[in-house]
């Protein structure tokens, strides 16, 4: 049995990749999909640690200025191509895609969740922390079509969690003030440092003890294992 809600609670704001679906089992799918069609004596081992290193590298590229996130899938799976002696073409751009989106897919209970928090007649809200708004929404309505009343993607307000700007766009277009609701994510440092930066409730979802203890550390009004154990609406 969840505890009900704190009341008044008006809306419900998620994060996506981690929260909601898991990023790395749906990119893991879409890398292997385009080794097969690209490289396919590479051994799949090799080629995903080799993605993993450029991803990491792009973002590293972003933060000291030096890249446009918006080129993330072309340059990192272009490196990782390049490191096998294979050149990036649109037709492998749009095979790890369309991989990629076909393995968005929600996390154990998170359709229900969503659903019993519609049902109860919380407002349901987005925020992401992805470069690129068009394919983010893609992946985010693939997943949960027209499940959410406002999704905002921090790339294009121009910056990331945890800076509080996201947040406050994602409350304006809800036309509500922060207490009215609470935000819901899997990182301490992105998603809790925001949000209570933001003056919104923190919730928090992560399997390891010592991930929710930094959560609550950080300011998290509530740390859980798992989204079966947030609290819906009485």
């Amino acid at each position: 049995m969840r505890p009900d809600l704190p009341a008044p609670l008006r809306f419900l704001a998620f994060d996506f990749d981690g929260t909601l679906t898991d990023f790395v089992t749906a990119d893991i799918h879409a890398l292997d999909t385009l080794r097969r069609a690209a490289c396919p004596d590479v051994p799949p081992a090799a080629f995903e640690d080799r993605a993993v290193e450029e991803i990491m590298a792009f973002h590293d590229r972003v933060e000291a200025g030096v890249a446009d996130p918006l080129r993330q899938d072309g340059e990192r799976l272009g490196r990782t191509l390049a490191a096998y002696g294979v050149t990036l073409t649109e037709e492998h751009l749009g095979l790890y895609t369309r991989a990629l989106v076909a393995a968005t897919v929600p996390m154990p209970g998170a359709a229900e969740l969503l659903r019993d928090l519609r049902t109860g007649g919380v407002r349901l809200a987005l925020l992401s922390n992805a470069y690129d708004g068009p394919a983010q929404r893609a992946r985010v309505q693939a997943c949960f079509p027209d499940v959410f009343e406002v999704v905002v993607i921090a790339g294009e307000v121009g910056a990331l969690k945890p800076d509080p700007l996201p947040f406050r766009v994602l409350l304006d277009a809800l036309g509500l003030p922060a207490g009215a609701g609470a935000y819901v994510g899997d990182s301490p440092e992105h998603d809790v440092r925001g949000a209570v930066a933001a003056g919104l409730s923190a919730w928090h979802v992560h399997a390891h003890p010592r991930v929710r203890e930094r959560a609550l550390a950080g300011g998290a009004a509530l740390s859980v294992a798992a989204l079966a154990d947030l609290p819906l609406p009485s």
